[in-house]
């Protein structure tokens, strides 16, 4: 009965090790999916910074001919 009981409690510390590693194993997947998303959204922003300034320039060639125009006429 004891050797049972030993072999039962090693079962149960392997269950709880393997679980544990389960547990590990879905943190670390879920840590990788946050920095894919984080990536992703860091590009996204990166993208819309550049769009900014692109549109920013654009505006400010826009009025610099637009000033331009009327004072060249």
């Amino acid at each position: 009965m004891g050797r049972t009981l030993g072999v039962g409690s090693d079962l149960g510390v392997g269950v709880t090790l393997g679980v544990e590693v389960g547990v590990g194993v879905t943190v670390a997947v879920a840590v990788a999916v946050g920095v894919a998303v984080g990536v992703v959204v860091g590009v996204a922003v990166a993208v819309g910074v550049v769009v900014g300034v692109a549109v920013a320039v654009g505006v400010g060639v826009g009025l610099a001919v637009g000033v331009g125009v009327p004072v060249e006429l």
